[in-house]
């Protein structure tokens, strides 16, 4: 992320880290825009939970794998769109690093104007 050309600043972490869970949460200014991008990471004992985000006062656009969508062909990966539709997601929960990737390469095209959908 340090290498995005999109990413500004990191402007809060959190860790909470106890012997049951992890939670990581981590907010980004993203440039050049007044947009946030926020992650965040739940590591359970049987499960681990994505959301990334992309939002100013509202949710613009995101990511993450909460079991709510069953009839979605990537379940539980999935994307609300910018028109507050939810779609398939190519995340797989399985390599931060490749689906951090995928957002910010479709964050930029976010951020360009041109809508997901």
């Amino acid at each position: 992320m340090e290498s995005s050309n999109i990413v500004s600043q990191i402007t809060e972490v959190i860790i909470d880290e106890t012997a049951s869970r992890c939670f990581y949460k981590i907010r980004c200014n993203l440039t050049p825009s007044d947009y946030k991008f926020q992650i965040k990471l739940i590591n359970l004992p049987d499960d681990f939970l994505y959301s990334y985000q992309v939002y100013t006062h509202t949710p613009k656009i995101r990511w993450d794998n909460s079991p709510h969508f069953p009839d979605i062909s990537t379940f539980p990966h999935h994307f609300h769109n910018s028109d507050e539709k939810v779609k398939i997601s190519l995340l797989k929960g399985e390599n931060l690093i490749d689906d951090l990737q995928i957002i910010l390469a479709n964050i930029s095209v976010f951020l360009t104007g041109e809508l997901l959908k």
